[in-house]
């Protein structure tokens, strides 16, 4: 009888020790995916941005400094 429920509680602690591991290695996983979504996300706004600024300033020659070069 001792036999049975040593190996039935055998069995639950390595079970309790398996899905400890999965739930483990799944927070790593998901960690690492936020911090590569911020990393991403901070490079999108620093490109975007950049693009905007040279955007801004292609439009600004053309629109203020060519226009009003010919018309003098």
């Amino acid at each position: 009888m001792d036999d049975d429920f040593g190996g039935l509680i055998g069995i639950v602690i390595g079970l309790v020790v398996i899905v400890a591991v999965v739930i483990f290695i799944v927070y790593c996983i998901l960690i690492m995916a936020g911090i590569l979504a911020s990393v991403a996300g901070a490079g999108g706004a620093i490109w975007g941005g950049g693009t905007a600024i040279c955007n801004y300033g292609k439009s600004f020659k053309e629109n203020m400094i060519d226009s009003n070069l010919a018309a003098v």
